[in-house]
Formats: structure tokens, sequence, C-alpha cells
């Protein structure tokens, strides 16, 4: 009886396992459909990318976005908007260099910057709050700087993630090559706080606006490191936009935060503004990162 009550539950998970398999494949299959046949159609198509700090699916964000695109974009540019969700840094770069996307809003802002650099994408707002990437080490470690980080063992985003390659670059102009010491890459930045939690790493890398970032000092760690300012969850247009059309945009997302109704949408998308970028601001970033092979992965 024990046995096949057992038999039973097991057959019920592994239909519920494959069941959820099949419908996370079926949604990213049926958003790339979308996208292809908005433009196809000539559709505005809004790509969005959380980057490694979040750790939303990809059905997940197309609900917290969909208010957002709905009320605010849709009604700036006068013209239904196609909301796609995209978790690979390769696939948006790809995607981004055919044109595919007509608006791109990502937290990693260096494919963003190589978009406007390389294919006449325009910088249209970011989020108000910037963003840094930080060196992080216990409270009680002897590091004093990042002169110190020789020698010691390092933990960071993936390799050519974003914030790796700002702290390749940071590293760089200390003088160490982040590529010749002990590192170690970790997809998940809340799995590079545990791991210096567990002291695995004598320093970690993370973004300000992750939750590691943002509650490491509060919980009684240090910052070892600030980087310069960045740009934060920055929006382009493609040259299908036009210039009206993105002053339009930068206005009504500038002003969004003026309203009751705009800031509760902004909290839901997890920003608390947004300010006028400037492509020059994109391509300053991407002449101090250093172009990386592949940045490519």
């Amino acid at each position: 009886m024990k046995e096949a009550t057992f038999s039973t539950i097991f057959e019920f998970f592994r239909l519920a396992i494959l069941s959820l398999v099949l419908a996370v494949n079926t949604g990213a299959f049926a958003q790339k459909q979308a996208a292809k046949g908005a433009e196809r159609q000539g559709r505005v198509v809004l790509a969005i990318n959380e980057g490694a700090s979040g750790s939303l699916t990809a059905v997940d964000v197309l609900f917290r976005y969909e208010e957002f695109n709905k009320q605010i974009l849709e009604k700036a540019l006068g013209a239904p908007i196609t909301l796609v969700a995209v978790r690979s840094t390769k696939e948006l770069r790809n995607a981004v260099a055919t044109g595919a996307y007509t608006l791109v809003m990502s937290r990693p802002a260096d494919v963003l910057a190589e978009a406007i650099r390389d294919h006449g994408y325009q910088a249209v707002v970011a989020a108000k709050e910037p963003a840094y990437a930080l060196f992080i080490v216990n409270k009680d470690s002897p590091l004093k700087a990042i002169a110190d980080l020789k020698g010691k063992r390092i933990v960071t985003p993936d390799r050519y993630a974003y914030m790796w390659r700002i702290a390749n670059a940071m590293m760089r102009d200390n003088s160490i090559s982040l590529e010749k010491e002990q590192v170690r890459f970790m997809g998940d930045q809340a799995a590079i706080g545990w791991s210096m939690e567990g002291r695995f790493f004598d320093v970690g890398v993370v973004s300000s606006t992750s939750g590691v970032g943002r509650t490491w000092e509060k919980n009684g760690g240090r910052v070892l490191a600030r980087s310069r300012e960045v740009p934060n969850t920055p929006i382009i247009a493609s040259r299908k936009i036009s210039g009206a059309q993105i002053q339009r945009l930068r206005a009504t997302l500038v002003a969004l935060e003026s309203t009751e109704s705009g800031a509760a949408i902004l909290k839901k998308i997890g920003v608390n503004g947004f300010r006028e970028a400037s492509s020059q601001t994109f391509l300053d970033l991407l002449k101090w990162l250093g172009d990386l092979e592949a940045g490519k992965e």
C-alpha cells in the first residue's frame, strides 16, 4: 500500500514538473513568435532584460511590466507595443544587432551602449537612481583597497556580465588583471552574498541595485570599493522611433513620478523615477569598460 502511494505521488510530481517545463518552453517560443510577427507587421516591440540581479521568469516579467507598457508607453507613442522578456544577454545582443527590437529596457547598460554605438539606437531615459559595482568584504576583512586584491579569492557575476566588466575596468585602473586572479563566477548575485557570508571568498562583486548590494552594509558587511556611477535600467529606441516620438516618450517617463498613479506603476517595476539620458554617457561608458572580446557571452 505504501509503495503504491509513493508511486502515485512520484508520478504526480513527475507530471507536474513536465507540465511546468513545457509551459516555460512554450511561453518562450510564443514570445519569440509574437516578436517576429510584430516585426513583420511594423509594430513596436519592447524587450525587457532584468539582468543577473533579478530572478523573475519570462512570465513574471510580462506581468510585472504589462501596466507600464499599456498605460504609459503605448499611450505616449500612440501605438500598440508587443512586450518581450529576454533573459539571455547573448540573445538580446544578437536581436539588437538585427534591429528586431524597437525599444529596449535593460538593467545591464553595456549591451544598450553597444546598440547606441554600433546600431543607431538613441538613449531615451535611465532610472534616477544610478548603479554602481560594489566590491564587498566581510566586516573584519583586512583588505582596505582594490590594490590589496592581488592573489585574493574573488567571486563575481558571470564572465563578461555587466558587473564583471566594470570590476575588470576598476582592477585594470589599479594595475591588476582580473583575468589573472583567482576568480569564480556565479550567475546569481544572491549566491555571491551567501558565499561571502560563508567566507568562501575574500571579496565579492555585486550591483548596488541587487538585494545583496542594498543590504550588505546594513547587515554588517563592508564595501571595499565602489565604481564610478553607471546608467541604471536605461531605455533606448531604434531608428524606427522618430525624434518627435522620443521626445514625447521621454517627457512622459520623466514626469511619471509626479502623479500618484505613475508612482505606483514605477514602484511595480522597481524604479523610483526616470531622468533624461544622453547617448554620450553610454559611449563614455564603453570607452572606459574597453572592448572585451565577446562581451559576447
